[in-house]
């Protein structure tokens, strides 16, 4: 785990499944150096993910604690049931697709087969199956199949360049939200975001029984994309989910639209996690491709907070080395930063705490000048620690989380070590007990120098207005 050197600053997302169903696997991960769990809730059920997370919780260190993330499904179009052994699709070939009973790829009477016209193009699953729509007979459409392959039921199905008026939160959605306030997650993710009000639906859904809820915003659609400045407003954090962004868009497009959005939320200071086939070929092979692992490189270097896994961890061969994998991946691209993300600082965000970033990036100066040993923050919401990761200090981020929330909030923001402490009554005592806790886990020993970041008064958000520089 990041011990007291904390060599990685940026972030692992590792999807939990069948390939870590185990308190032992889920172990190896949390060693390995795992900071979110991300329950997916497209597979699986709720029995099976309640042991998960328990399990995750009991290998979650008290320095820098591990989160639990549950991705609700969202309206995900689908396929209907084909043969147990799946249908093979020939290249070239001429098919039928809709909803009779003999069509070759069967389909409900949905939006989707309501939105169909002659000249769509359909993708089946990740794109490996392509379909050109023909005209429509009856309530079929003829397709000519432009790539072929083996198509499973249930496979999902997009009409590129195709939205649907669909309710961004499903009713499965909403049993999902109950249980992942049943079961304490620290976020809850939205699948298929497009606009900023169906975030703020999402949190008028959360807030009053789960208040300190993080929201999560993927971004996978077109229409995410043109309104991405209003969704990063509305969202605790962003995922680039670039799994369905690839469906939605031309493939080539979608390393632009990475790169956009990562510095969007650069310069709010929002945690951005990037994600879908990052060390792919590592589901079978114990090596990722060369072209992963600059994959995964190029998101840090763009900014990325955090880095995800998906079928690499739940149903791959080998879940506890991609997370290993991913880790010196992280390491050494992180020597490259110093040179590369002062960016941001000629651009201050639309902060409403304008004095907060101002404290935030004179830390950031300060400490880079004089070399100290760490920056130490105390937060109650989480902004100072966000504001300060932004400047991408070469220093590791302390932060004395006054609540226990704000500390796993932290697992997603890069460099940052969350420590919940308890809530001190003025701000000397504030920097006495961070300077403690960090002591006792062995981060900070007699002699070092550091730099302060602390309210006055302690303890409320928003009042971060001092900086000390201390030797502890």
């Amino acid at each position: 785990m990041m011990g007291p050197g904390m060599k990685r600053r940026t972030k692992i997302v590792c999807t939990l499944g069948p390939a870590v169903a185990t308190e032992s696997k889920i172990q190896e991960l949390a060693t390995a150096g795992m900071n979110v769990a991300r329950i997916n809730c497209s597979h699986g059920n709720w029995e099976r993910r309640r042991n998960m997370a328990k399990w995750v919780r009991a290998a979650s260190p008290s320095a820098a604690p591990i989160a639990v993330l549950v991705d609700l499904q969202g309206p995900k179009f689908r396929i209907s049931l084909l043969p147990p052994e799946g249908r093979r699709i020939e290249h070239k070939s001429q098919i039928t697709i809709g909803p009779s009973e003999d069509a070759v790829i069967p389909l409900a009477k949905d939006e989707v087969w309501g939105a169909m016209a002659a000249g769509d193009r359909v993708l089946l699953g990740d794109g490996e199956i392509e379909l050109k729509i023909g005209q429509q007979e009856g309530d079929d459409f003829q397709a000519k199949v432009i790539s072929g392959g083996l198509v499973h039921s249930r496979k999902g199905i997009t009409l590129v360049g195709k939205s649907f008026d669909a309710p961004c939160i499903t009713p499965k959605d909403e049993l999902d939200i109950e249980e992942a306030i049943a079961i304490g997650a620290d976020f809850i993710a939205l699948s298929y975001v497009r606009h900023a009000a169906d975030m703020r639906e999402l949190r008028r859904r959360v807030s009053q029984r789960a208040p300190n809820m993080r929201l999560v915003a993927k971004v996978e659609t077109r229409d995410a994309l043109k309104e991405i400045d209003g969704i990063i407003a509305e969202s605790d954090v962003i995922m680039v989910a670039r799994g369905d962004l690839g469906l939605q868009m031309d493939i080539e497009d979608v390393p632009g639209a990475q790169k956009k959005i990562i510095h969007k939320c650069s310069l709010a200071g929002r945690p951005v996690i990037t994600a879908t086939q990052m060390l792919e070929s590592m589901v079978k092979a114990a090596r990722p491709t060369r072209a992963e692992a600059s994959d995964v490189a190029n998101a840090i270097l763009d900014g990325t907070d955090a880095v995800m896994l998906s079928g690499e961890t739940a149903a791959g061969d080998y879940p506890t080395e991609s997370v290993k994998m991913m880790d010196k991946i992280a390491i050494k691209t992180e020597k490259l930063l110093k040179f590369d993300r002062r960016l941001v600082d000629q651009n201050p965000s639309k902060e409403r705490d304008k004095s907060t970033e101002a404290v935030a990036r004179a830390a950031v100066q300060l400490s880079d000048s004089l070399n100290v040993k760490a920056i130490m923050t105390t937060s109650t919401s989480g902004r100072t620690p966000r504001l300060v990761s932004k400047f991408r200090p070469e220093a590791p981020i302390l932060c004395a989380c006054w609540t226990p929330e704000t500390a796993q909030f932290m697992a997603v923001v890069w460099g940052v070590v969350g420590v919940p402490v308890d809530l001190p009554k003025s701000s000397d005592e504030a920097i006495h007990h961070a300077v403690g806790a960090f002591q006792r886990l062995g981060s900070l020993k007699p002699g070092d120098e550091i730099i302060i970041t602390a309210g006055i008064p302690a303890g409320s958000p928003g009042s971060t207005n001092m900086i000390l520089v201390e030797t502890v």
